[in-house]
């Protein structure tokens, strides 16, 4: 299980360094969760954007993509990796 980083999944919605590619077919989104507090990060960078309402269905999307922990649990796969 790897637990991104709000730098990483904006890099990835973004299509930076080719980490769609790296993660889909080396990784597998399946292996890849995300916090709560990833989730508040990205979500305030959409609101501060310039581009609110596109960021927010990105996001949106991308939430149904990936397993979601809560903050606390998610320290453990944080510590473990």
């Amino acid at each position: 299980m790897y637990l991104l980083d709000t730098n990483i999944c904006i890099f990835y919605l973004k299509g930076k360094f080719d980490l769609g590619k790296k993660i889909d077919e080396e990784v597998g989104i399946e292996n890849c969760a995300i916090s709560e507090l990833t989730i508040a990060e990205m979500r305030f960078g959409a609101e501060n954007s310039d581009r609110v309402s596109q960021n927010r269905i990105v996001i949106d999307a991308f939430q149904t993509k990936i397993q979601i922990l809560p903050t606390f649990p998610s320290f453990d796969v944080y510590a473990s990796a």
